[in-house]
């Protein structure tokens, strides 16, 4: 076992036509103390036999092809493998990583450090560089800085347990949000943060985030298992960092589907609703009309002024 060897784990579904340019981006490393691992999940595409190209070639590859049963498993059959890892790594399959990508995150590891984190860009640049693991918590719970994402960081093996991946396959978008805070809670130390872009992201609009429409039912049921993800002793304390990501939600359904009047009597907006008056939360205007104002004309209204000021 080498000191500081990664696992780059890679899902592998309906990519073929980007799967090699991320396959070489990894192989392209300037730190080479790493394994790759491909997982196939069923793919019905030739990506597969792709994998299985490269790892004749490589013996840093494996190539796992198991039936289709989503990327978080996807991800927990690549840890499995990661034998000899200390450090673990997701990329998905459609994005690539800058050729110092490995060497940088792990040039932030030391004993005291559990995960290392990159920027995505200067927009999303936390505080300060170390944060504690009680900080982090509370930043993975917001999912601020784009925390909430699998890639784009160093996380130690050890904190990858089952509860990590056990997550339903029905979840098909922030599925790594539930992921991450689910790690951090695992983390007793602290976290690095490396201020430089090593993640280079694929808009892909055949992607779950731009395929899967989400509604109301699915958000309530997603909500209940962020709450799940935190010790029950500690909900109290983060359950406030949870209301600006429903928020967001709400609003997105209110802005992208007209009709939410009966979503006013649903258990995701009743709760949403004690949670704001129980910490005492405060929304922006725009929020508070769409939140607290019925009438469809006037909530129509800020909707069409809003698009026009986002567009302008």
């Amino acid at each position: 076992m080498y000191k500081g060897m990664i696992g780059v784990i890679v899902p592998v579904y309906k990519v073929e036509k980007y799967i090699a340019e991320c396959i070489e981006s990894i192989l392209a490393q300037t730190y080479t103390k790493f394994r790759l691992i491909l997982v196939d999940d069923g793919t019905p595409d030739n990506a597969g036999r792709i994998c299985d190209e490269y790892a004749k070639r490589d013996s840093r590859i494996t190539v796992i092809h198991q039936e289709n049963a989503g990327v978080t498993r996807a991800r927990a059959r690549g840890v499995e493998e990661a034998n000899g890892c200390e450090w673990i790594t997701f990329v998905d399959s459609d994005d690539t990583i800058t050729p110092d990508a490995l060497q940088t995150l792990h040039s932030f590891t030391n004993k005291s450090v559990d995960i290392v984190l990159s920027a995505i860009d200067e927009s999303y640049i936390p505080p300060k560089e170390n944060l504690t693991n009680v900080e982090y918590r509370h930043f993975a719970v917001k999912n601020e800085y784009y925390i909430g994402t699998a890639w784009g960081k160093l996380i130690k093996k050890t904190l990858l347990n089952d509860f990590v991946f056990k997550i339903p396959a029905w979840i098909k978008v922030h599925e790594d949000t539930i992921m991450n805070i689910r790690i951090a809670f695992n983390a007793k130390n602290s976290v690095s943060f490396c201020q430089k872009k090593i993640y280079n992201y694929r808009y892909n609009e055949s992607g779950a985030m731009q395929t899967f429409r989400k509604d109301i039912k699915y958000e309530e049921r997603l909500h209940e298992y962020i709450k799940g993800s935190i010790p029950t002793e500690e909900l109290n304390n983060y359950l406030i960092d949870t209301i600006p990501y429903r928020l967001l939600q709400w609003r997105q359904l209110c802005m992208y589907y007209y009709n939410v009047n009966a979503k006013y009597k649903s258990r995701f907006y009743i709760e949403l609703k004690n949670d704001i008056k129980r910490y005492d939360f405060k929304m922006k205007n725009f929020d508070r009309i769409l939140f607290y104002q019925t009438n469809p004309i006037i909530r129509f209204l800020a909707i069409s002024i809003k698009k026009m000021c986002n567009i302008l």
